[in-house]
């Protein structure tokens, strides 16, 4: 647990240090939006970035456009337990947990159904088995591991580690997409 906590803070810096952040996200959005895997999916489940992340908000008017299933996720706690929830606007966000913008739940509708989804998984830094060093909490590992759909996790070149630590809970996402494209675990 100190060697994932140490190499978290570690790599957040690295993140935070992205040459050309904003030309290297459109690049990993433009890989994203132009694979076959987005391009044949009903649903998307996507993310609202925090200041570091990778701007996924592009993504989302995206998908939006092509009149895709958008859903981003709801903390239901702080205990590692979300849900998602279907969008119709960037605009249906709001500041939730930790700052993060979600959907309103009291305007947008609880997804059920997970079948033909797309799950887009941040991460502060991805392996090539595709397991990440999250945040901690383990909210998108106990969401993987109870729903079946494609992962995809993004994530800046710079940051594909040869291993990282894991645990016995962590699961991997199915593909990595970064500014050079498609890679699959």
């Amino acid at each position: 647990m100190q060697i994932k906590k140490e190499l978290r803070k570690e790599l957040k810096a690295k993140r935070k240090n992205i040459e050309k952040k904003q030309q290297s996200d459109e690049f990993i959005r433009e890989n994203l939006i132009c694979s076959d895997l987005y391009l044949d999916a009903k649903q998307v489940l996507l993310y609202a970035h925090l200041d570091d992340e990778i701007n996924m908000d592009d993504c989302i008017n995206d998908a939006l456009l092509l009149g895709k299933k958008v859903a981003l996720p709801v903390c239901t706690d702080d205990n590692g337990n979300m849900e998602f929830y279907y969008i119709r606007s960037i605009h249906d966000l709001k500041a939730g947990f930790f700052g993060v913008r979600e959907p309103d739940i009291n305007k947008c509708e609880k997804v059920i159904d997970f079948s033909g989804s797309i799950c887009i998984v941040p991460a502060i830094a991805y392996d090539k088995k595709g397991y990440r060093l999250g945040y901690g909490k383990g909210y998108y590992d106990r969401f993987l591991k109870n729903n079946t759909l494609i992962s995809v996790g993004v994530c800046y070149n710079e940051l594909i580690e040869d291993n990282l630590p894991r645990d016995e809970y962590d699961i991997p996402v199915n593909y990595i997409i970064t500014q050079n494209g498609l890679i699959v675990v």
